[in-house]
């Protein structure tokens, strides 16, 4: 159940603004997506990571021995502690005013994941032939689909679909998302940036390429591949795991 990640910069882009970690002893993941058009969001990505890495190199205790609500918890602060250290220097440096970034993360056991999320980075679940995003981006292409305004299949092409409505560091306190998913023997965890969903906008595609490659290294470079031959008009970056 280890994970494997792949990130590219793409083909317009100027810096990789996306940023990955992942602990395979705690079985933690998460990835960021700095925002564009903002100041330095790779340095917001990178800022917001750093502090889950922290929290894994001093930790004293395995992950494997905490129930889901103690795994949310944990979630929540250490994503309450990167948005204060995003907004903070935001706020004490000008030429770093305005950066913030999306954060999706979480634990994985081999019966569920827990999950934190704030932006349009995503999660997704392969079980049983069938991919299901299991987050639910905060975005102004997603309040007008609840609203009904317009179709899910409407909103994954729409032209202000890469507006967030939330974000790491944009605020002194933001509202998180956080849930638990039931996982099964056989299931894979795609986790990852707009600038893979953007680009193969049918989940049937993403579910093609991730079953029919032959190990999930193969497949993190193969949606990678793929997002790249669309355009690569963004930077992309993809995460994997598998529940044995």
């Amino acid at each position: 159940m280890d994970f494997v990640a792949k990130t590219d910069i793409g083909t317009l882009r100027e810096r990789n603004e996306d940023s990955y970690y992942y602990d395979n002893k705690n079985r933690l993941f998460a990835i960021a997506d700095g925002m564009s058009g903002h100041a330095r969001g790779d340095i917001a990505s990178k800022l917001a990571l750093q502090v889950f890495e922290e929290w894994a190199e001093s930790n004293t205790y395995l992950a494997s021995d905490l129930g889901p609500i103690k795994r949310l918890q944990i979630l929540e602060e250490i994503a309450a502690e990167a948005n204060h250290r995003v907004y903070t220097m935001a706020q004490n440096s000008p030429q770093y005013q305005g950066m913030g970034t999306t954060l999706t993360a979480g634990f994985v056991t081999p019966s569920y994941l827990t999950f934190v999320h704030v932006g349009d980075s995503r999660i997704y679940v392969l079980h049983d032939d069938v991919l299901t995003q299991i987050t639910t981006d905060d975005s102004l292409v997603q309040q007008m689909i609840e609203k009904g305004e317009i179709t899910p299949e409407e909103g994954r092409v729409h032209v202000k679909r890469n507006i967030i409505t939330q974000a790491i560091g944009l605020a002194r306190k933001i509202d998180f998302n956080t849930d638990v998913y039931p996982l099964a023997a056989g299931d894979t965890i795609l986790a990852c940036t707009d600038g893979l969903h953007d680009l193969i906008t049918d989940d049937t595609e993403t579910k093609n390429i991730i079953s029919s490659s032959p190990t999930l290294e193969a497949a993190s470079e193969n949606l990678v591949d793929r997002a790249l031959t669309l355009g690569g008009t963004d930077n992309v970056t993809v995460l994997l795991t598998s529940i044995e």
